[in-house]
């Protein structure tokens, strides 16, 4: 995976930077929106001991999820349920933190998510957002499609725009933290990947799918990159 142990920018490293910006304490019951496999959940419930509830709508994620939990011996305190995440099935005002990498871009209903989620929280209680932003019509073409929903392009918001949410929600802002070169960083592995697998094909001769998308694939990195140097796409 070009993204390591973790589905988002920057890894387990920028979960646990964002747990440590919302003062998670031990003993804490927090919750984490789309949790996918759990891999962040279960980091913050260790390295934080707290306990963390993953919402997952993938059936096979949240199976995935509890093996994990069982094999890291982590059961007792980090627990995970299937259900949207726009709408968790979580009891309201329960919660002393919640926290959503990388998924806010893609739910369908933002406004509506970020109400769900100051719900769930105590009066003290914390949201931790991570996410791409994107400046408007600053994309390419190819990324209008299923290519930009894969990398959570098409759309996310501004970083105003999220904070816009989090505001009319009630939620106050504490902390921006710009962690755009985590992006770079994946540009870079992902034209090392690409590098390794077009000289596998000229060894081979064999074709992999969509030959004219690898192709283009350095062009549209370049492209990415330079967005991101010119502050038009990023990672908040």
């Amino acid at each position: 995976m070009v993204m390591g142990d973790s589905m988002h920018p920057g890894g387990l490293a920028l979960t646990n930077r964002m747990g440590r910006l919302m003062e998670i304490q031990p003993g804490d019951w927090g919750v984490d929106l789309a949790s996918a496999r759990g891999n962040s959940s279960m980091a913050v419930s260790r390295v934080f001991k707290c306990n963390v509830v993953g919402v997952e709508f993938g059936r096979a994620a949240v199976a995935e999820a509890h093996a994990g939990a069982i094999s890291a011996r982590l059961t007792a305190r980090t627990h995970h349920v299937q259900g949207d995440a726009e709408r968790p099935p979580l009891k309201p005002g329960r919660f002393d933190s919640v926290f959503c990498e990388c998924a806010m871009s893609l739910f369908q209903n933002k406004a509506v998510a970020v109400e769900e989620t100051a719900n769930l929280l105590r009066p003290s209680g914390r949201f931790g957002l991570s996410d791409v932003t994107v400046e408007p019509n600053c994309l390419p073409e190819e990324m209008d499609g299923t290519l930009g929903q894969l990398l959570c392009l098409t759309d996310a918001l501004t970083v105003n725009g999220y904070v816009g949410l989090m505001e009319a929600s009630g939620l106050k802002m504490l902390h921006q933290v710009d962690a755009s070169i985590e992006g770079i960083k994946i540009l870079d592995a992902l034209e090392a990947k690409l590098g390794a697998y077009s000289a596998w094909q000229k060894m081979t001769g064999q074709q992999g799918p969509a030959p004219e998308m690898l192709e283009r694939g350095p062009e549209l990195l370049t492209t990415l990159r330079g967005l991101i140097q010119q502050g038009q796409l990023g990672y908040w």
